[in-house]
């Protein structure tokens, strides 16, 4: 029978700091209190790992405070001002309780079971951010010897980078305790009360001005209605569909290579010509969701840094080769004014109201190139064999018709697309990922013509759907 009991966590790392909220967290803070006490799934972030053998629960314990103390953002509390404004304050001391599962031997629960079991409830609970610190800690034993490290951090101080970094760090600090050696040094990084200083400065100001400018000019572009509804919906309205997919990590790369751009605008790219099916004209509004780490002094932050950008994102042209550029040109715009004032940006944007339109959030470009020798072209097609296909969100409301996500590890990306029913139907949604897996396969191997792009896209829409969503 699996047993249940606390450990703590204690830290000591100085004198409590406070500050306002960065831009980053702000933005993240709005998004809470518009959907709370509704739980998004990208309100809370989950990641788990092994622990080495021959580490007691001491041993992780005491690896779990050095994290806590390297990282401001994870011993903060986000106190709500009067008005509803948030601020953060840092904790010099305190700790941190952590749960620990045992597994005695010949238990029939599986560890898979268990770290399902608390991903589950980890990123279903919310956080009491103010009283509670933004990081939850579960670990998993088997006869009391730690097998798996599961942690749940809160979105408001860490983004998905964020939550990678933390993996890399914790598993490089419980792999040099388990080799009796010290634990390495910290990576440089800003912290998010010193971001906050900063952002409050005459050259952060700086950025902000010249980002709610070149909104300004982007909001000029738009029309008035560039993805009007065009069916019934379905109910509940929103469905997110999600392909995994080794084939299309491995021919965004090749693609990529091949048209001289990053993956991450040949995605756009490709997105793009599949959006053109439904968009009313050669424009239509589009926020690009950036990680805001090119600066080296926040490659190594943890906070919440992504932000999103505005675009009149240009779709027109005859060619896949017009598609890329304004895709080149769009995101180099969003990765110069990706930091700004999120709250003075929905001012700006509040005086010419807008229809809503996409998102575009491609975290899987992030990761390093997998070892070892890339497929090339001609094995693509045999690698679509082991494509997979989900439904794995539906929900009554959204802010935006669409938002096209990639994440997934670096050998197989998960791309997933949450649309309103209205505007496409969950045959569309479904045949739009196979699609853009298709069209980075052929785009892999030389030119295609957006005609083509057309016809793979409707194809795919004439296959059955996989499944249907779960109620939530």
């Amino acid at each position: 029978m699996i047993t249940r009991r606390s450990a703590e966590v204690t830290f000591h790392a100085g004198v409590d700091r406070s500050a306002h909220l960065t831009w980053g967290q702000q933005g993240t803070w709005d998004v809470f209190r518009q959907w709370l006490p509704e739980m998004k799934p990208f309100f809370v972030l989950t990641r788990w790992l092994p622990v080495p053998l021959l580490l007691e629960l001491d041993d992780v314990l005491a690896q779990l405070a050095h994290l806590l103390e390297r990282h401001e953002s994870l011993r903060t509390v986000f106190p709500a001002g009067p008005a509803g404004e948030g601020s953060q304050r840092v904790l010099g001391r305190g700790s941190v309780r952590v749960e620990v599962l045992d597994r005695p031997d010949g238990d029939p629960v599986s560890f898979a079971d268990l770290v399902t079991d608390a991903v589950r409830q980890a990123g279903t609970t919310p956080f009491d951010h103010e009283t509670e610190l933004p990081i939850r800690f579960t670990v998993a034993t088997h006869e009391g010897v730690p097998v798996l490290l599961v942690f749940a951090v809160s979105h408001l101080a860490a983004d998905h980078l964020s939550a990678d970094l933390l993996v890399d760090e914790l598993t490089d600090l419980l792999r040099a305790r388990a080799d009796g050696a010290a634990a390495p040094p910290a990576r440089p990084a800003t912290q998010p009360v010193d971001l906050a200083a900063f952002e409050r400065s005459l050259d952060g100001q700086r950025l902000n001005v010249d980002a709610l400018a070149h909104l300004r000019r982007q909001l000029a572009r738009l029309p008035a209605a560039s993805l009007p509804p065009r069916l019934a919906p379905a109910s509940p309205r929103y469905w997110r569909g999600e392909l995994a997919s080794a084939a299309a990590a491995a021919a965004l790369r090749l693609a990529a290579r091949r048209l001289r751009a990053s993956t991450s605008v040949t995605l756009l790219a490709i997105t793009n010509a599949l959006v053109r099916t439904v968009c009313a004209g050669p424009v239509y509004p589009l926020d690009i969701m950036q990680s805001n780490r090119a600066a080296p002094s926040l490659r190594h932050t943890v906070t919440s840094l992504n932000q999103a950008v505005r675009l009149a994102m240009d779709v027109s042209g005859d060619t896949f080769d017009d598609l890329l550029g304004h895709a080149r040109t769009a995101m180099a715009a969003a990765m110069r004014h990706a930091r700004h004032d999120g709250r003075a940006a929905a001012r700006v944007a509040a005086e010419a109201p807008l229809a809503a339109g996409g998102q575009f959030n491609d975290r899987w470009s992030l990761q390093p190139r997998p070892a070892g020798a890339s497929p090339a072209a001609a094995d693509l097609p045999g690698l679509i064999a082991g494509t997979t296909f989900d439904w794995p969100q539906t929900a009554e409301a959204e802010g935006m018709p669409l938002y096209v996500d990639a994440s997934g590890p670096a050998d197989r990306v998960h791309l997933s697309l949450m649309a309103d029913t209205a505007l496409l139907a969950p045959a569309d949604i479904c045949g739009f990922l196979y699609a853009v897996e298709q069209v980075a396969v052929e785009l892999a191997a030389g030119d295609i013509d957006l005609r083509r792009v057309t016809e793979i896209y409707d194809g795919h829409r004439l296959c059955e759907v996989p499944g249907r969503p779960a109620e939530r």
